[in-house]
């Protein structure tokens, strides 16, 4: 168990910048003061992964970072050689600045917008579950529609009728039937005429 003092001092030290390590991969983020001394004494460098408020919580090379890359003598902008100690690039006139605030992640800001309920909430009592609200479903009625014009006079045997449809397949039928057998036939006159010639020879 911690004692108080070392929990406050555990607590004191989470923050958003995290440092990718293989071995501690379940290890609280540090605070930027932490990050900035592992800089300093060259525990971290340029090619060291990290993440924090400036990268919105991705990892990325140290390099790249806002505000630890040039603790490490690099300008995070346009990679020119700068000293720790510099306020701003002298190449891009990035300013360094320093990010202390351990409650921000470096995620946008704002609420997410309201939302509701989709469905019906699991912790409602038996009572409200009883009384709904709801109507009971019904198949919808199908009105036939009289067409206007001179549709209107036509009988059973009329275009979108299905006793017309029916004898239109019908004919379709028989088209198809009077081509199968024109091909066929003429298929075994050109295999009689073949086979005629054969025995000629």
């Amino acid at each position: 168990m911690l004692e108080p003092d070392g929990l406050l001092l555990a607590e004191g030290g989470f923050g958003p910048w995290w440092v990718r390590n293989e071995e501690l991969l379940f290890r609280p983020g540090i605070t930027f003061e932490q990050l900035a001394d592992l800089a300093k004494n060259r525990k971290i460098d340029l090619q060291t992964i990290v993440r924090g408020p400036t990268t919105r919580q991705l990892w990325k090379v140290a390099r790249r970072v806002q505000g630890i890359a040039h603790l490490l003598g690099r300008c995070h902008r346009c990679g020119e050689h700068v000293q720790p100690t510099d306020l701003a690039c002298s190449a891009c006139e990035s300013p360094f600045l320093k990010y202390t605030d351990r409650n921000n992640l470096g995620l946008e800001l704002g609420m997410p917008s309201k939302g509701k309920p989709n469905g019906m909430s699991s912790f409602l009592s038996d009572a409200e579950i009883m009384d709904t609200q709801s109507t009971p479903l019904m198949l919808p009625k199908v009105e036939r529609q009289q067409p206007a014009g001179d549709d209107a006079q036509a009988g059973p045997e009329s275009v979108g009728s299905p006793q017309f449809r029916a004898m239109q397949r019908q004919l379709e039928k028989a088209k198809r039937k009077t081509l199968v057998l024109s091909i066929s036939f003429v298929v075994s006159v050109l295999v009689g005429a073949g086979l005629l010639f054969a025995l000629l020879r």
